[in-house]
């Protein structure tokens, strides 16, 4: 469960879990928020086929094409959720300072409106000193990474920080069936 008043971080690699787990994310927002807005770098239609065929029904978010920042604000409403994916392709060109700007305005709007703001990151993707900024201003952050085992890849998520000022040394192991992540508590990394 997500605080009100905060905004989070899922970083990862070039993986359609990222996205999965956000729109999962926004799919429980609208059963507590007002208005959960869901504004994504690829088409609408790309959105709502991906929602469809891990959740077997349409999106309960509005699914919203805009890949200009000037506008992404005016989402930001009392008890609302916005998840933006993929954040860091949608502000590629973007400055450091209009990206701080940004992040700022978000993290102001969210605790005075008790939204949710919810961004994610490719790894690698934008320049170092934004990618650190992001994770900086952000108040929580999940980190989607993997690796090679003996016997195949391990997925696992990282929490280095959290709302509350705490970070989780624990990683929390999952399987992707080609329809939900499975949680398996018992894997370790080998």
């Amino acid at each position: 469960d997500i605080p009100d008043g905060n905004m989070i971080l899922v970083h990862g690699s070039i993986d359609p879990i990222v996205s999965i787990f956000v729109q999962q994310l926004a799919q429980v927002g609208t059963s507590h928020k007002d208005k959960v807005t869901y504004i994504t770098s690829r088409t609408k239609e790309e959105v709502i086929e991906m929602v469809r065929l891990h959740n077997k029904n349409p999106p309960s978010f509005s699914v919203v094409e805009d890949s200009s920042y000037l506008h992404w604000k005016d989402h930001v409403t009392l008890n609302s959720m916005l998840v933006i994916d993929s954040f860091s392709y949608l502000v590629l060109e973007k400055s450091l300072l209009e990206v701080r700007q940004l992040l700022e305005d978000f993290l102001r709007m969210s605790r005075q409106l008790e939204a949710i703001v919810v961004i994610t990151m490719e790894q690698g993707m934008l320049d170092p000193k934004i990618e650190v900024t992001v994770a900086h201003l952000s108040d929580g952050i999940f980190h989607f990474l993997s690796k090679d085992t003996s016997v195949g890849v391990a997925h696992f998520i990282r929490i280095p920080k959290w709302v509350t000022g705490v970070s989780f040394d624990d990683n929390i192991y999952y399987k992707y069936d080609g329809r939900r992540l499975n949680v398996d508590l018992r894997a370790r990394v080998r």
